[in-house]
């Protein structure tokens, strides 16, 4: 099992460093945006790296000279895939930069840390590094940061608890989507290794100390990282340690102020949109299209289809959801921090219906909400369901060899689709 563990995690690696490099330029959704973030620390004040309120002129023209989505033709005038190879452009030589100057970021409502982080690592190893490289350097730097998670806390974690679930785990971590969250230029990667630290923290005896600063670090990552503040802070309390638990608590909120310092104001990935309308519809059509976002959710955590949003065959979604279902677990008879998972999963209920309501109410229609946040919920997910449920060894290897057989199958048929879309 150890060996089979190993060579899983390596795979899970390999496969997240194939897809850094093979995906074409700006493809992972918001790519350029997240990378603006990041150079803006990289190159100038720091002041305006906190700001982040621009995409600069030199990663604009970068976007214009790559092919790309039509979702970003329509806004950059880039040329669509197929006119020359987009796959592996990355790593060939770059096109002649476009004339361009800079364009607002609609990015700039995330939260500072991450792209700090990787700013000041570039400053420090590369400080001029041009932009088309700089996004293949923060693609391979989440990659880092899924590998620490994986090798470092999942490692120590999945010695306390049932193989077959580390097996199941790091298999869902071998789907297209959780490249495509985990492996882009984003701040999602940094998420999962927050959410493993702060897993395999409070399955020890932390110091106070440690576990109110690595708490408060999720928030400043990203606001995803709220509901695993939520689940950390109640187990806390529950297990009586109360002083801490507030602690972490009063701290996480820190983000708040540092957000108004940046001059934020609430509205997620909405921010910088003008207001919107109601909600024009009757309720019981409302409710159908909170379904609706529900289901394109949980579809896309296993393929996003890039920011082409290439969509999978229906059959395989429709598998996809089916093998979910099939994976049932039973309800434990006496579960592990139920009032800690209930809450966080609460907290993440609400923010997805406060987030699919904003979406609806800006674009005008359902199914907005991509699946790739859950990538960064993941460890915890894991974790959940050991601490809730159970699943019987017949039963485990059976699901696990469907697991198996289905993402090896959707492997080869994303790279078969986006192959042909992006050319070779």
């Amino acid at each position: 099992m150890k060996r089979l563990l190993a060579a899983l995690a390596v795979a899970v690696v390999a496969r997240m460093a194939f897809h850094a490099v093979f995906l074409p330029a700006f493809e992972g959704p918001d790519e350029p945006h997240h990378l603006a973030r990041v150079l803006a620390f990289a190159r100038g004040p720091i002041s305006e790296g906190f700001a982040g309120c621009s995409v600069g002129a030199d990663v604009v023209a970068a976007v214009r000279a790559y092919p790309c989505a039509p979702a970003l033709a329509a806004v950059y005038g880039c040329p669509a895939f197929g006119t020359v190879p987009g796959a592996f452009d990355l790593v060939r030589r770059p096109p002649a930069p476009a004339a361009a100057g800079p364009a607002a970021n609609p990015e700039s409502n995330q939260p500072p840390l991450s792209y700090l982080a990787a700013g000041l690592a570039l400053r420090l190893c590369w400080p001029g590094i041009p932009a088309a490289a700089a996004l293949l350097a923060c693609r391979l730097l989440s990659v880092a940061f899924v590998a620490l998670a994986i090798f470092g806390p999942l490692a120590r974690l999945a010695r306390t608890r049932p193989p077959a679930l580390a097996v199941a785990a790091l298999l869902a971590l071998l789907l297209p989507g959780a490249s495509e969250s985990l492996a882009r230029c984003s701040n999602d990667a940094a998420v999962f290794l927050w959410a493993a630290l702060v897993l395999a923290l409070l399955d020890a005896d932390p110091p106070p100390w440690r576990a109110v600063l690595l708490i408060a670090v999720g928030p400043l990552l990203k606001l995803t990282a709220i509901p695993i503040v939520v689940f950390s802070t109640v187990a806390l309390f529950v297990r009586g340690r109360r002083k801490t638990a507030a602690a972490s608590a009063a701290c996480a909120l820190a983000v708040f102020p540092v957000q108004l310092a940046r001059g934020w104001r609430w509205g997620g990935t909405l921010e910088l949109n003008h207001a919107t309308a109601a909600i024009a519809e009757p309720v019981p059509q409302a409710l159908l299209g909170l379904l609706r976002s529900a289901y394109a959710f949980v579809k896309t955590t296993f393929w996003v289809g890039g920011w082409s949003f290439l969509r999978p065959p229906l059959p395989m979604a429709l598998l996809y959801l089916l093998l979910i279902g099939a994976a049932g677990l039973a309800w434990r008879p006496h579960p592990a921090r139920l009032a800690a998972h209930a809450a966080g999963l609460a907290c993440a209920a609400a923010g997805f219906f406060v987030f699919a309501l904003a979406n609806r109410r800006y674009y005008g229609e359902w199914g907005g909400v991509a699946g790739w946040y859950l990538w960064g919920w993941s460890p915890w997910l894991a974790v959940a369901a050991d601490d809730l449920g159970s699943i019987g060894p017949r039963a485990a290897k059976s699901l696990l060899v469907a697991e198996a057989a289905f993402v090896v199958a959707a492997n080869a048929v994303w790279l078969s689709a986006h192959g042909r879309l992006y050319g070779w």
